[in-house]
């Protein structure tokens, strides 16, 4: 009596005993570290050997009984690791920080889970955690990991709140939990607003990376040579391209300072409204391009489309030179489909006659920069012949005088067109697309540098491509309006295919630009990674691509939406009786089958009322001895049995307290031969 009055005021004063904590604490530690393992390739090294190191000496103090940092030392600690994550994210505050802040917190807290409300403090921060993993990726194993993380931490919730069942116990009623609440999960995903930007509200100016900018200049690309990230994956409808035919168009820049070049002034219109004509020949042709594409978050207004575009989304905008952009920077993946009509086609749209002083801009815009490449420029001009003639002369340069490709580049001078044409002639796609440019230009050809992508990757179980950031590429398109009247076409060459013909058909990172699909060659670990990537873009364009859109068409479609207005009754409804039907199944499982804090009482009982079922019932008020010598001499048989489970039982209940391991070992051994006990088998002598 007297162990159970202090064990009751313990618990009330919020205190356990050092055996007790050991119990409670070593499940939250592992919880932290499961919630916090995604991010560590992203986090500091830094944070992640600091976590390490407060965990370790948690986990050995229970060994070796060091004591618990002071309350000074751990504000000592905590102010060390502010100081260290604000001259680590000093250049912005992002998710990188945000996560970073949360594994620091993480990584102290378990100092001061001597109270069982700091533990349940501990444990809520584990679950905001376990939330963060989608700042990095919605990918399908992040998924399943974040699942298994929410198991771990639900199983140590559970220890912490019944500490008297064991762990075996604590897993299968987490794991009915989650079970139970899955139902939920999926009516909130359908019909819960969803939200248009970013989680909170709020948009990480880190977020994404891409390899094209509102800029370009020598360096601009080839720095991300080596970048494997995907930049997006797109599916083809009807037809498939050629792999000479995978330029893929985002920005074209028109204006040209010497050293970088820029995209000009442009009026926008939605990419909905395109003009019928367009529209019908884009219907009509039978080499109209249709793509379904899901692109990475690359924070840019950008959107990626087979060169060149006639018909986008709904939500997208026309830009200058055929390109689509995005209303808003695109922070997350987003997934829609774009129509183009490939050069060369016979139903492509002429473009009308661009603005003649625009070559004239670019040249006086330079001042007195590049003189040597302005002098052969006037030999090109005085050089009879089409504006094609003229191409092939100024390609048949890069040709014949040693040009070289290459991921390093030597830097440049004051005048860099001039010192890559006559001095260095090496260089990477950037180098020769704003050479070729500025040499057409200064010859009387209007010519801008298209940026984009260049190749993709043939997933041959998903058959779609895979375009990575290291795909990136810049070429050049030149006017010749000679052949049409008031009208002309913006032509597409490419100066990096005359140094290096194999790059067309040869990505960057050494992988065969593959049309045909075909499995069967690969090596084993090859096609297991396109099978796993095959199958987490099928989860990526169901979860990511079921946006606000696809919300709303959905809702539309069931009659709870009207005229593009939320039926807000109906929707309010609807998430209602989700939500009261879930807290009715756990009310009505908890009711039925109450959840024993006494592993020993209820095991007990399980073998009173096996025995019950054989005949042999219990009295009221019978003691377990008196219980024993009862049963034993209805069925001699189970003698053996008996005897040692009522042995187990009152060495549980009254042998008193001895050390927690052995306690479990006996508990587990008496459930053990409770749940083998089956009287209803034997036979009387």
């Amino acid at each position: 009596m007297r162990t159970a009055y202090f064990t009751a005021v313990s618990k009330q004063q919020g205190r356990v005993s050092f055996d007790q904590e050991k119990k409670e604490a070593v499940p939250i530690i592992i919880a932290l570290v499961s919630a916090i393992a995604p991010h560590v390739p992203g986090l500091p090294l830094w944070i992640t050997l600091w976590c390490m190191a407060m965990w370790g000496y948690m986990l050995a103090r229970f060994k070796t009984g060091w004591p618990l940092p002071s309350v000074s030392m751990r504000y000592l600690l905590t102010f060390i690791g502010l100081a260290g994550l604000l001259a680590t994210f000093r250049q912005g505050i992002g998710a990188d920080a945000f996560v970073g802040l949360m594994a620091l917190m993480a990584a102290i807290k378990p100092f001061e889970m001597h109270t069982h409300r700091h533990r349940m403090i501990t444990l809520l921060l584990t679950y905001f955690i376990i939330i963060t993993a989608l700042f990095r990726s919605d990918a399908l194993l992040i998924m399943i990991y974040m699942i298994f993380s929410v198991f771990v931490t639900t199983t140590a919730l559970i220890r912490i709140n019944a500490p008297d069942i064991n762990m075996n116990q604590c897993r299968r009623l987490a794991g009915t939990i989650l079970a139970q609440a899955l139902p939920l999960v999926v009516v909130l995903f359908l019909v819960f607003p969803r939200l248009p930007d970013s989680l909170f509200g709020i948009q990480d100016p880190t977020a994404g990376r891409s390899g094209l900018s509102n800029t370009l200049s020598p360096g601009k690309i080839s720095s991300l040579a080596k970048d494997q990230t995907p930049a997006f994956r797109v599916e083809f409808g009807n037809i498939r391209p050629r792999s000479d035919q995978l330029y893929w168009r985002a920005i074209v820049f028109e204006e040209f300072d010497g050293r970088t070049w820029r995209p000009s002034a442009e009026k926008t219109q939605a990419a909905g409204n395109h003009p019928t004509d367009e529209a019908k020949k884009a219907a009509q042709s039978r080499t109209a391009i249709v793509q379904t594409i899901l692109l990475a978050p690359h924070n840019t207004h950008w959107l990626m489309a087979l060169d060149r575009p006639v018909k986008g989304p709904n939500w997208a905008l026309n830009g200058q030179g055929r390109t689509l952009k995005s209303r808003k920077k695109v922070t997350k993946k987003i997934q829609y489909e774009v129509t183009s009509l490939i050069p060369g086609d016979a139903n492509h749209p002429l473009e009308p006659v661009p603005d003649q002083n625009l070559a004239a801009k670019i040249i006086s815009g330079n001042g007195a920069l590049n003189p040597k490449t302005r002098k052969f420029a006037q030999t090109l001009r005085q050089t009879p012949g089409t504006p094609a003639d003229k191409v092939r002369r100024a390609l048949a340069y890069f040709r014949e005088n040693g040009f070289s490709y290459t991921l390093t580049p030597p830097p440049l001078g004051t005048h860099p067109i001039d010192d890559f044409l006559f001095n260095t002639q090496s260089g990477y796609c950037e180098h020769y697309a704003s050479a070729l440019a500025f040499l057409l230009n200064s010859a009387g050809i209007p010519a801008r540098v298209v940026g984009g992508y260049l190749g993709g990757e043939l997933n041959p179980f998903g058959n779609f491509l895979t375009v990575r950031q290291s795909y990136a590429h810049a070429w050049v398109e030149y006017f010749d309006g000679t052949a049409f009247k008031n009208t002309g076409d913006w032509i597409r060459t490419d100066p990096t295919g005359v140094v290096v013909p194999n790059r067309v058909r040869t990505n960057p990172d050494g992988s065969s630009v593959r049309i045909a699909p075909g499995n069967r060659a690969l090596p084993f670990m090859t096609r297991l990674g396109f099978a796993l990537e095959a199958l987490n873009l099928k989860w990526e364009t169901w979860f990511t691509g079921y946006s606000a859109f696809e919300q709303n068409a959905w809702l539309k479609a069931m009659g709870l939406i009207k005229n593009n207005q939320a039926g807000g009754p109906m929707l309010f409804f609807l998430t209602l009786c989700g939500i009261s039907l879930f807290a009715g199944i756990l009310i009505w499982r908890f009711k039925k089958k109450p959840v024993s804090s006494d592993p020993v009482a209820l095991a007990f009982e399980q073998f009173t009322d096996k025995l019950s079922r054989a005949g042999i019932v219990r009295a009221p008020g019978q003691g377990p001895v008196a219980f024993a010598q009862a049963c034993i001499h209805q069925r001699p048989d189970l003698t053996d049995e008996i005897q040692l489970i009522m042995e187990l039982y009152i060495g549980l209940r009254y042998k008193g307290s001895g050390s927690v391991m052995d306690s479990d070992q006996e508990s587990d051994r008496f459930r053990v031969c409770v749940k083998r006990f089956n009287p209803s088998k034997k036979k009387k002598r």
